[in-house]
């Protein structure tokens, strides 16, 4: 009985391993009029097609983000947004927004996430920038692992005979 549910939830828990890395990102306006102005937002993509190997460019599955009270979604972008690698390095977002009113952009860095920014334009404006930090959202199959392993801890200290 015991090895049927331990495979049952090995299953279980690859199943959930195959899900998309989910980050947060959080970054402040730096140079322009909105100066002082934070931005967050998440984003996910599929991670198991990275090989770290030259320029890769997974496309985003979920992109969200908060600016100046005005909320911007993955449906709402232009052209194919990406989460961009090199050799296994984060670079950071490409994603795009425009309307009759402001163009929106996250651009990647050159060498990692240090260079990454988002440029804000509204139009006839002048542009503001900054940039962005990023983390990862824990997998529910990490808490899922820990309180599996906890629980057969606590069985085997159970089933233990008492020593004389």
């Amino acid at each position: 009985m015991f090895k049927k549910t331990a495979i049952a939830l090995g299953l279980l828990g690859a199943m959930f391993s195959a899900q998309a890395a989910i980050f947060n990102f959080n970054g402040l306006i730096d140079a322009g009029p909105e100066a002082g102005k934070s931005f967050s937002g998440q984003f996910s993509f599929a991670d198991a097609a990275l090989t770290g190997s030259g320029f890769e460019t997974p496309a985003l599955l979920s992109f969200s983000l908060n600016f100046l009270g005005q909320s911007y979604q993955l449906a709402g972008a232009s052209g194919t947004p990406t989460a961009d690698h090199q050799d296994g390095v984060f670079l950071g977002l490409s994603v795009q927004f425009a309307s009759s009113t402001q163009s929106l952009v996250f651009s990647s860095g050159s060498f990692d996430l240090s260079d990454a920014y988002l440029h804000f334009t509204p139009v006839g404006g002048v542009e503001s920038s900054g940039g962005y930090s990023i983390s990862a959202v824990p997998e529910p199959s990490s808490w899922a692992l820990g309180l599996g392993g906890l629980l057969g801890l606590g069985l085997m200290l159970r089933r233990r005979p008492a020593q004389v």
